[in-house]
């Protein structure tokens, strides 16, 4: 259908319906045809227009996803706007928040003991009320993961990890670590990596912010990975459990925020996310730590606020022991990166996993904005070529799946599906609920090298398989 086309059908709409606006012409016009992308267009710059962000993005994502036509590329770059200026003014307000806690803090240590110097006595430890009782506002450690220029003489390095110390984390109120890495190719340095394990160090330090000074300190000359060190080694130990509960929240805060996407409203219990295919949004619930004082996660669906939908998602599943990272956490996204034979999954800035793919031979993968469609167990077909997991993101025969052929990988030789190890795509269907945006592009990874923490795989179901099906997809 063209635009002409359209605005005939807006026409005989009205004059069939003279006291219906615009908005309901859109709405119409998409449930009878759900596939074109026009409609879903108007539909997102009419709840653009209203103020209504998230159900614009929402129209936004529907017009990319149906079939290309008129509108198409209008709608990605409407939908690639709004994602921008949302995020402007979301670190507009963040930014201001931020300049009103430093200048309180100021005011509150402008008398207290200099910066960095050696502590005489016990920082004391702040606490807040969760869940209608009182608890520490950090139960556990919390570490710090930076990376730090290459090649960097050691009092240089120790002035720049004084600088980021002295200048981060405000509202914190109890001793962290932070481990300088060696420079990371494409992410930026003196930032929060959070989901980056460590092998090499070139220091560690421990500060208390409340005091202001430097509870301990280790630097080294070159790289090391000094896991004899019993500083270095308990410091990993506690990064580890800080990712996984991280992780785990990650995970749940990203599936309800995809489930409300499609559904309009939240679950009402957690479990009810890990449902028999199709409504297996994730594989099971990640269990809480063994220190989390409970065998469920609190799960608040009465704060949530759709007109933030994202950032309310902080108070339906709050995070507990830890604080919230500095750089927040987004929705997960899929990039694929056909240049250089690479799948990345985000969360915003943090990267949060980075595997090695195949992809189709001769431009067969399509490039463009999808999303996870169905997510399947052990998908059937042809001698077992689709591994372990399958993610549809095209219903044409597009898939992210496994493979039996794992020396593929790296190579350009599907027939458009994109291939993954099995152990890589099982824990991609562990993070990735449907609704999970899959971006493909002719780029390269920005990241050309990244250490992955453990893996994280949930067990899938039998419920989670269609022993039934068998799966043509472009293998």
């Amino acid at each position: 259908m063209n635009k002409a086309q359209f605005l005939q059908e807006k026409s005989a709409f009205h004059m069939t319906y003279p006291d219906k606006n615009d908005l309901a012409f859109y709405r119409w016009f998409v449930e009878r045809h759900p596939d074109l992308a026009i409609g879903w267009y108007h539909l997102g710059r009419e709840r653009e227009m209203r103020n209504e962000t998230e159900e614009a993005l929402a129209a936004y994502r529907r017009a990319l996803h149906a079939r290309h036509g008129p509108f198409s590329e209008e709608a990605a770059a409407a939908y690639q706007d709004l994602l921008r200026r949302r995020r402007r003014r979301l670190w507009a307000g963040r930014i201001r928040l931020l300049l009103a806690s430093l200048l309180f803090f100021h005011a509150q240590f402008a008398f207290s003991p200099g910066l960095l110097s050696e502590p005489d006595r016990a920082a004391p430890t702040g606490a807040s009320s969760l869940d209608g009782r009182n608890t520490s506002v950090l139960e556990r450690p919390h570490v710090e993961v930076i990376a730090v220029p290459a090649g960097m003489d050691g009092k240089r390095l120790r002035d720049h990890v004084y600088d980021y110390v002295r200048g981060r984390r405000p509202a914190l109120t109890q001793p962290y670590t932070v481990l300088a890495v060696p420079e990371v190719t494409g992410v930026p340095l003196f930032t929060p990596l959070l989901f980056y394990r460590p092998g090499e160090l070139r220091g560690l330090l421990r500060y208390d912010p409340v005091s202001r000074t430097v509870l301990s300190q280790q630097w080294f000359d070159r790289p090391c990975a000094c896991d004899q060190n019993p500083a270095v080694r308990t410091a990993k130990l506690q990064l580890a459990e800080e990712q996984r509960t991280l992780e785990h929240l990650l995970i749940l805060r990203s599936a309800l925020y995809r489930s409300y996407q499609q559904k309009g409203s939240l679950p009402r219990r957690l479990s009810d996310l890990a449902g028999a295919y199709p409504g297996n949004a994730l594989p099971e619930i990640p269990p809480p730590p063994a220190w989390y004082g409970s065998s469920d996660w609190a799960y608040r669906p009465a704060a949530f606020r759709p007109e933030a939908a994202w950032e309310s998602m902080r108070q339906v599943v709050p995070l507990r022991g830890y604080p919230e990272p500095s750089v927040p956490l987004e929705p997960l996204q899929i990039h694929v990166h056909l240049d250089s034979h690479t799948m990345t999954l985000t969360s915003g800035p943090h990267l949060v996993r980075r595997y090695p793919i195949a992809i189709g031979k001769n431009g067969s993968t399509p490039k463009g904005y999808f999303s996870v469609l169905q997510k399947i167990s052990r998908p059937r077909g042809p001698g077992d070529i689709y591994g372990t997991r399958g993610l549809i993101f095209q219903r044409n025969g597009y898939a992210i799946h496994g493979t039996n052929h794992p020396a593929s990988i790296g190579q350009s030789v599907s027939l458009g599906c994109i291939r993954l190890h099995n152990r890589d795509v099982e824990e991609l269907y562990t993070f990735a609920a449907p609704g999970t945006e899959v971006i493909i592009s002719a780029h390269a990874a920005p990241v050309p090298r990244w250490a992955n923490p453990a893996a994280l795989v949930l067990p899938a179901g039998r419920d989670e398989e269609t022993p039934r099906v068998i799966y043509h997809w472009l293998h």
